[in-house]
């Protein structure tokens, strides 16, 4: 009996598990693609990158959707047995709380390594991807992507305009606008070329024109005709030289001796502890009355899964700044909500006694 309980209780979890992440997925995926049509289309990434940030994206969600779509599911599906009483059979079949996490164990700890892996090596990498895809997309912007008679926002914040194109690389009549600490310089000029000169760089060139600088209201704005000026669009050699933690992988993170490394380091393995403390909460959270509805806990699952999710992020900043002493770190929080659970999984117990009596006298 306990082996057919089981079996079911693995098929049902692992079959919602499946259906949650997959239409989680696609939400973001779906809304994350609309942000990347939306850049494409004012210029800010070329459309050969779109596939490429589209999977890469996907690759880093997993760390988020994977602990959440296996709370969930087990919420879904356990809601779904109190709801229908079909607990209370369990429970006077001789199956207690402990019992009902036996098919989960191994499914959650194989997600908990794959977690691992992907959090330490495979997502790193992708920020990676992410980033280089854009790089490149800001070294290929051509100037198709100066579209003439609208305003375009280049990713360095300026805005350009021009009024028409011709000679297939030069753009007439136009009209650049940057900001810098308060500080405007807009160049009005003939026409413009863009020149990438490398090292993800590119020139705009303006012939024959005006540039204005100051800040608006001041005296001391200046006014300076040229006959040839240049401008870079995108210059990211002081970004690409600065370590950005987020980006490196877990080996590389151990050979930083510093407070954010370590808290990368911590932060990495939180999502595969989370998702085991997250997994012994799920089923007595899951406890609700036939009149509740097997949704009847999603609504507070879900508020137990952001305010885990955010105090982890606080602990992260705390640790980074030193406010936290480095035995506590990223552990405390992992802490709490495990005796949380234990609490929970205790207070269920108790419940299932008093099931498997009230099953016994009927």
């Amino acid at each position: 009996m306990g082996k057919i309980i089981s079996h079911y209780l693995f098929k049902e979890t692992a079959t919602t598990w499946l259906a949650v992440t997959v239409i989680l997925l696609i939400i973001l995926v779906a809304n994350k693609f609309s942000d990347v049509l939306g850049d494409a289309a004012i210029g800010l990434l070329s459309s050969d990158s779109i596939m490429g940030l589209m999977l890469y994206s996907s690759i880093d969600y997993l760390i988020v959707l994977i602990p959440l779509s296996t709370f969930l599911s087990i919420l879904l599906v356990f809601g779904r047995l109190y709801s229908n009483s079909e607990i209370t059979a369990i429970s006077s079949s001789g199956i207690g709380p402990i019992e009902l996490y036996r098919p989960l164990i191994l499914p959650t700890l194989v997600l908990a390594i794959l977690l691992a892996i992907i959090s330490g090596y495979i997502s790193p990498q992708a920020r990676k991807n992410i980033e280089t895809t854009k790089l490149d997309s800001m070294t290929s912007v051509d100037i198709e992507f100066l579209e003439p008679g609208r305003f375009v926002n280049l990713k360095n914040g300026s805005v350009f305009y021009s009024e028409d194109l011709i000679e297939e690389n030069r753009l007439i009549n136009v009209f650049l606008q940057q900001e810098n600490k308060g500080r405007v310089n807009v160049v009005v000029a003939e026409y413009a070329e863009v020149e990438n000169i490398g090292d993800n760089n590119n020139l705009l060139i303006f012939y024959n024109g005006k540039r204005y600088e100051g800040r608006p209201g001041d005296q001391d704005f200046r006014i300076m005709e040229f006959s040839e000026h240049q401008l870079p669009l995108f210059n990211n050699k002081q970004k690409a030289n600065k370590v950005d933690l987020n980006l490196e992988n877990i080996d590389f993170l151990y050979n930083q001796n510093t407070l954010q490394a370590y808290a990368e380091i911590q932060w990495r393995f939180s999502p595969s502890i989370a998702l085991i403390i997250l997994v012994l909460l799920s089923i007595p959270l899951s406890k609700v009355s036939p009149r509740q509805g097997q949704y009847g806990g999603i609504i507070f699952g879900v508020l137990i899964y952001m305010i885990y999710v955010n105090l982890l992020g606080a602990a992260k900043v705390w640790f980074e700044q030193g406010d936290t002493p480095p035995i506590l770190g990223l552990w405390w929080v992992h802490l709490i909500w495990l005796l949380f659970a234990s609490i929970a999984i205790l207070s269920s117990y108790n419940f299932f006694q008093r099931l498997s009596i009230f099953g016994e006298k009927n």
